[in-house]
């Protein structure tokens, strides 16, 4: 089965989020500063007239702070509350988005057995394109359940398609890479349609 990935970079590493875990992706601005019991929640933005928290990502993962460049871009994650089926909206910040690629499940691998790399308790599995070493997000792992419940979108989202891939590239190699920076460019914000919905 062929899946979407969203490919960016924090710090060194390559990492990917399937699309279909993603809202959008926005040009960085400073979060708005709030009280929170999680240190790793940095403040709010607002994206269709909803409030996104941010998860400071590179504290996650046990790096140093930096600054943000012209680069830097937020990723809006739909996250799922186990509890109420509810999905809240929380940015991730990368120091650069790549691309959206096609990637077929058999080239995803598990972890090595020595996971000596940043946020390694967050990977689901790994892949290699063009030699270079991706790992995949789970985004379930990311937020612990005291992140989630401080910090849940009080507003709906809306439910349209994630990311969609431009133009494809058609190649014979499983991993066909959409023009380069297709996700880059945010989305024009508007009003959100549906507000919630629950897993079944």
């Amino acid at each position: 089965m062929i899946q979407q990935y969203l490919t960016f970079k924090v710090e060194n590493t390559r990492y990917a989020i399937n699309v279909f875990k993603i809202q959008e992706v926005l040009e960085y601005e400073e979060p708005q500063q709030i009280p929170c019991s999680s240190p790793l929640l940095t403040g709010i933005i607002r994206s269709r007239d909803t409030n996104i928290a941010i998860m400071d990502l590179r504290k996650k993962f046990g790096l140093g702070p930096k600054i943000p460049g012209t680069e830097t871009r937020t990723i809006v994650l739909e996250v799922v509350d186990q509890d109420s089926g509810v999905i809240n909206l929380y940015g991730i910040v990368a120091d650069e988005v790549f691309e959206v690629i096609d990637l077929d499940d058999s080239y995803l691998e598990p972890l090595p057995s020595k996971k000596n790399f940043s946020g390694a308790q967050f990977v689901s599995s790994v892949f290699t394109q063009k030699d270079i070493y991706t790992l995949v997000l789970d985004v379930t792992k990311i937020f612990s359940e005291e992140e989630l419940s401080t910090t849940a979108t009080s507003d709906p989202i809306a439910t349209s398609d994630p990311i969609a891939a431009k133009d494809p590239i058609t190649t014979s190699n499983p991993i066909a890479a959409t023009d380069a920076k297709t996700a880059d460019a945010p989305k024009e914000k508007k009003p959100a349609k549906k507000t919630s919905r629950r897993t079944k």
